[in-house]
């Protein structure tokens, strides 16, 4: 079963994959239009969703990093439903230096996410315990 990415990330599973890779996923309509996530492997986007893949000799993890710094507001149209189009942010420059370089930050970049996600699950944990230990204070 492969992964099915939604807006807000994986949805459902599908005996079948559209996409084998690494790509950027960003949103195309609705009110988290611009929102990027990035996905591995075989999977499927719906239609709410463009991926972007990488040619050869750039690192796409660092274009990930890159794009989140890019306001796609300017972008925007539609006044029901918003939509951004890439015929419009794909005009958008991105200072690429040497790949080993782009390498380099990606994998900074990259730690720095993991650390703030095991920060999250921690910070989790401590609240579930502070909440049963206040359930628990007064018997």
């Amino acid at each position: 079963m492969y992964p099915v990415y939604g807006a807000s990330g994986i949805f459902a599973h599908f005996s079948q994959h559209h996409v084998n890779g690494d790509s950027i996923l960003i949103i195309k309509d609705g009110s988290n239009v611009g929102k990027l996530q990035y996905a591995s492997d075989k999977y499927s986007v719906i239609g709410t969703l463009n991926y972007l893949m990488a040619k050869n000799g750039v690192c796409l993890k660092y274009i990930y990093y890159c794009m989140q710094s890019l306001s796609f507001e300017k972008y925007r149209v539609g006044s029901g439903i918003p939509h951004i189009y890439f015929k419009d942010y794909g005009k958008e420059l991105i200072h690429c230096p040497e790949f080993t370089e782009q390498e380099r930050i990606a994998k900074v970049l990259s730690t720095i996410d993991y650390k703030i996600i095991i920060e999250k699950n921690i910070l989790g944990k401590f609240y579930k315990q502070k909440s049963y230990l206040l359930q628990n204070l007064f018997i």
